[in-house]
C-alpha cells in the first residue's frame, strides 16, 4: 500500500499537466461547435472535404450534431490518452533507475513482483481516471446543445473504446521498459509504434477497404468513434485488447524479475 501511495503522489503532477490543458481544448472545441450547429452553409462549404472526414471516421453531415462533432473530435481523445498511458507505463517502470532510487527501493522487505503489481495498479488507476474525467468534460461541454437520445450511451461507449485502446499501449510501454537494457528507449519506441499505427489507421480508412486485412494490427481501428456511436463493439477486438494487455502485463513481471537494475 505504501508503494501505491508513493506512486500516486509521484505521478499526480504529470497527470494534471496532461488533464488540464486537454480539458480546456475540449471545452474550447464546444465553443467552436456553436458555429456549426444546424448551419447548412457550413455543410455546403465543407462538402469537398468529405474524404478527409471519412479518414477521421465521420461524415460532413455529422458536423452539425454534438454526437457527430465529438466523433470528429475523438481524434483528440484517442491519441492523447493513448500517448499518456503508453508513456506512463514506460516511465513508471523505468523511473527507479532514472531517478537512482532502485537501490533504496529494493533494500526494503518487498519483492519485485510486489513493486510491479503496485505500479500496474497505479497505471491503470490514472488511465481510468484520465479517461473518465476527460469524457465527462466533453459530455458536460455539449449539454447546452440539442442532443439525441444516443448522447450519453455514445459517451459511455466511447469511454470504453478509448480505455481498451489505452491499455494496449500501457502494456506495451511497461513490457518494453522492463525488457530493454537501455530503459530510456522504451518511451520512444512506444510512441513510435503508437504514431505509426495511428497513421496506418488513417491510411486504411482513406483507401476504402483495400487494407482491411491488417486491421487487427492497428489498435486505432478496433473501436472507431462511429462504431461507438451505434454501440457496435467487435467482440474479437475486445478479446484482442484484453489478451494483449494481459500478455504484456505478465511479461513485465517475468522480465523485471530477471532484470539487472542500473543504479
Amino acid at each position: 500500500m505504501n508503494i501505491i501511495k508513493r506512486e500516486l503522489k509521484a505521478n499526480l503532477k504529470s497527470f494534471l499537466i496532461w488533464l488540464i490543458p486537454l480539458s480546456i481544448v475540449m471545452y474550447v472545441a464546444s465553443i467552436e461547435f456553436e458555429s456549426y450547429a444546424g448551419n447548412q452553409d457550413i455543410l455546403d462549404a465543407m462538402a469537398s472535404f468529405e474524404v478527409l472526414f471519412q479518414a477521421l471516421g465521420a461524415s460532413v453531415s455529422d458536423i452539425t450534431t454534438p454526437e457527430g462533432f465529438i466523433t470528429i473530435l475523438s481524434l483528440y481523445i484517442y491519441l492523447p490518452l493513448c500517448i499518456y498511458s503508453g508513456l506512463l507505463g514506460s516511465n513508471i517502470i523505468s523511473k527507479e533507475e532514472r531517478d537512482k532510487t532502485a537501490e533504496y527501493l529494493f533494500t526494503l522487505p518487498i519483492r519485485r513482483d510486489q513493486v510491479i503489481r503496485s505500479k500496474l495498479i497505479v497505471s491503470l488507476f490514472y488511465s481510468v481516471l484520465f479517461n473518465i474525467l476527460l469524457i465527462s468534460v466533453v459530455g458536460i461541454s455539449y449539454l447546452r446543445f440539442d442532443r439525441s437520445d444516443q448522447y450519453f450511451s455514445f459517451l459511455f461507449n466511447l469511454s470504453i473504446g478509448v480505455f481498451l485502446t489505452q491499455i494496449i499501449f500501457l502494456g506495451l510501454g511497461m513490457v518494453l521498459s522492463s525488457a530493454l537494457k537501455e530503459y530510456k528507449k522504451s518511451g520512444g519506441i512506444t510512441i513510435a509504434v503508437l504514431i505509426s499505427t495511428f497513421m496506418l489507421s488513417i491510411l486504411i480508412t482513406m483507401v476504402d477497404g483495400k487494407l482491411d486485412f491488417i486491421k487487427f494490427l492497428i489498435p486505432f481501428q478496433y473501436f472507431p468513434a462511429n462504431d461507438m456511436l451505434s454501440g457496435d463493439f467487435n467482440i474479437f477486438y475486445i478479446l484482442v485488447s484484453l489478451i494483449v494487455f494481459i500478455v504484456t502485463a505478465f511479461s513485465t513481471f517475468v522480465f523485471y524479475k530477471k532484470r539487472d537494475l542500473y543504479i
